[in-house]
């Protein structure tokens, strides 16, 4: 690595040109997160109860891997897809997921199998996965990785996450799965709108960039090299970069089981219908978008790792305790709570139970993401983000995949109520090692 690299890993700290990122621009790179995450959201409603009641899966290892695989390909390729972003413009790369974002979830009601699902799931999950790597890396490539912008993309993405899911849920319960994924599929129209509105050549030149060449592409470009994967785990010996990857890694542990197992607990053993799942999600969002305005400001005050270690250990501790927010005493004392103003019926009382823990839960998991990708961005040099974005991407996968995989193996053992409480104490304690590098390490406050 470059010597002027390694010192750009060694301050984390916030950019310090501020010329003013074109509104074109900026719409741009907040559509492509917008439309690539709210496809994810939407079929976070519907794909649990496709697969479990049209498809018939039971719980267990089987429904564990056909929810937990979405990450599994864009496991293999984010390092890939980073680079290529790097070397040949993420214009070219988004232009591609584009078109596949708009074909894939009409792929899901035409092909009703199991086998079928699987690869639909490796292709979807690859697409919105790819697409949201993809905005984070131009917040570094247009928007000179500053927190504010990142946090106005973590704020506008919610919008989507609020809409999308109880449209799409009660698009399954009156119409059924064809306009359900239909609706999904309008996403991808958005992706490729707002993929055209970037610039066809990255310039930013107070960066120091190098401008990805724009000559035909050839078949080995597009093809994986090994030498791009090595000079991106090569960033894991930064402690900055290690630390925020890990850290990051321990976030979509819970995403990932609540876009899962949370959703087959809500359906099946509390009774709640798709659009009330979908308003749920909905209304988790929206405190996100408050929580992702608070990262600027609580950086400025305390320690952004710890800021960062506090709210994601927050996080999974509110998705691990799932089977307890439904139960009787929690369900009575809503009842004797509000009852004083609403005779409230048990579920409707759950329900409420449900969205006061989903509600701070987003609303902490808000504060971590602009956080995650500023921190990441800052340590590594101009020609870099692309590979420190995917290498945090493959890592984020890891877990993405491992949470729902391990829990329902889980459900099989033990059943889906022991699994929560299992993921639980085991996240907490690598919460708490990672607690402790954070101490061990302190030249990562250096932007303190």
């Amino acid at each position: 690595m470059p010597a002027q690299s390694m010192n750009a890993l060694s301050t984390p700290s916030e950019p310090v040109d501020m010329t003013p990122v074109p509104l074109r621009h900026q719409l741009a790179v907040y559509g492509i997160g917008l439309f690539s995450t709210t496809t994810h959201f939407m079929l976070m409603v519907i794909i649990p109860i496709w697969a479990r009641v049209n498809l018939g899966i039971p719980e267990g290892l089987t429904l564990g891997f056909v929810l937990g695989c979405r990450p599994l390909l864009s496991l293999f390729i984010s390092i890939h897809a980073g680079a290529l972003m790097d070397r040949i413009g993420t214009r070219r790369v988004l232009l591609f997921i584009g078109f596949l974002s708009l074909a894939t979830p009409f792929l899901y009601p035409a092909a009703p199998f199991v086998w079928a699902l699987i690869l639909i799931q490796l292709v979807s999950g690859t697409c919105d996965s790819i697409g949201w790597l993809g905005a984070q890396t131009l917040v570094g490539q247009l928007m000179r990785g500053r927190t504010h912008y990142a946090g106005r993309l973590s704020a506008i993405v919610r919008i989507g996450h609020i809409t999308g899911p109880p449209a799409v849920g009660a698009m399954w319960d009156f119409g059924g799965p064809w306009p359900a994924f239909g609706l999904v599929g309008i996403c991808g129209i958005g992706l490729l709108a707002s993929v055209l509105l970037l610039p066809r050549q990255m310039t930013v030149p107070t960066d120091g960039i190098t401008p990805p060449r724009r000559t035909r592409l050839r078949l080995r470009e597009l093809l994986p090299e090994p030498a791009d994967y090595i000079s991106s785990f090569r960033l894991l010996r930064v402690p900055t970069i290690a630390i925020t990857v890990m850290v990051g890694m321990m976030v979509h542990i819970g995403n990932n089981i609540q876009s899962t197992f949370y959703i087959v607990w809500l359906e099946k053993y509390v009774g709640i219908p798709a659009t009330l799942i979908g308003f749920l999600i909905s209304f988790a969002s929206a405190a996100a978008i408050a929580g992702s305005f608070m990262a600027a400001p609580l950086r400025r005050r305390f320690r952004a790792y710890w800021v960062l270690w506090w709210v994601v250990f927050a996080a999974l501790i509110l998705v691990s305790i799932t089977p307890l927010i439904g139960t009787r005493p929690v369900q009575a004392g809503i009842q004797s709570t509000i009852g004083l103003l609403f005779d409230l019926s048990p579920l409707i009382a759950t329900y409420i139970a449900f969205c006061a823990v989903s509600f701070l839960r987003s609303a902490v998991n808000g504060i971590h993401q602009p956080l995650i990708v500023t921190l990441m961005l800052a340590t590594v040099g101009p020609n870099e983000k692309g590979k420190a974005i995917g290498l945090r991407g493959t890592a984020n996968r890891i877990t993405s995949m491992a949470g729902p995989f391990v829990l329902g193996a889980l459900a099989g053992i033990v059943g889906l109520e022991v699994g929560f409480y299992i993921i639980g104490i085991v996240s907490s304690c690598i919460m708490l090692w990672l607690g402790l590098l954070i101490m061990r390490h302190p030249e990562i406050h250096s932007d303190r």
